[in-house]
């Protein structure tokens, strides 16, 4: 809802998914793949660098520990809402009122971790914001990025929910050459 006002009063309009006039119905259709790619990119990156950097690690624990086991359909909703609820508000919003650097640094902020080695945390936030912003640009609209959001919440939720049983049991993904 604040991004809904936010973007009414700021800008002047409601268009805060940011499909103008301009922008066909092929193009809403299309742009959520590149961001579900880009998402599984995300992960596929994470995954490679969680045995090289121990926060990676240390922060899933932290997680785990408040989320506890929820079930399958709890963890597509909670990736859906703070997908959407983030990206309507970092990126639909924020972006056009503050810019891409303004708006990435407090999407970082709201990925403050309780632990100081987590900061680096918080640096990858910054970093996706300012790509998340970026794919929204490049595509004038925010199908990418909140599919990207929503693809890096729910595969990271799933994989740090499920605990020694996504190690043990690991179940193999393919994307193109790569596994996860």
């Amino acid at each position: 809802m604040v991004a809904f006002f936010w973007h009414a009063i700021v800008e002047d309009s409601n268009d805060v998914w940011r499909a103008g006039p301009e922008i066909s119905w092929a193009t809403l259709l299309w742009t959520p793949l590149i961001g579900v790619a880009f998402g599984l990119a995300v992960v596929v990156a994470f995954r490679w660098l969680e045995p090289r950097q121990p926060w990676i690690s240390e922060l899933g624990g932290e997680f785990r520990s408040i989320f506890g086991r929820p079930r399958l359909r709890e963890l597509f909703l909670l990736a859906a809402a703070s997908s959407l609820g983030e990206e309507l508000l970092f990126r639909g919003a924020m972006l056009d009122a503050w810019g891409l650097w303004l708006s990435s640094l407090v999407f970082a902020a709201l990925h403050l971790p309780p632990k100081r080695t987590l900061w680096p945390w918080t640096l990858s936030s910054f970093i996706l914001g300012v790509a998340l912003g970026l794919l929204t640009l490049l595509t004038h609209n925010l199908g990418a990025a909140v599919a990207a959001h929503f693809v890096i919440n729910l595969l990271n939720l799933h994989y740090i929910t499920r605990g020694e049983e996504a190690s043990a049991s690991r179940v193999e993904v393919r994307v193109g050459l790569l596994r996860v």
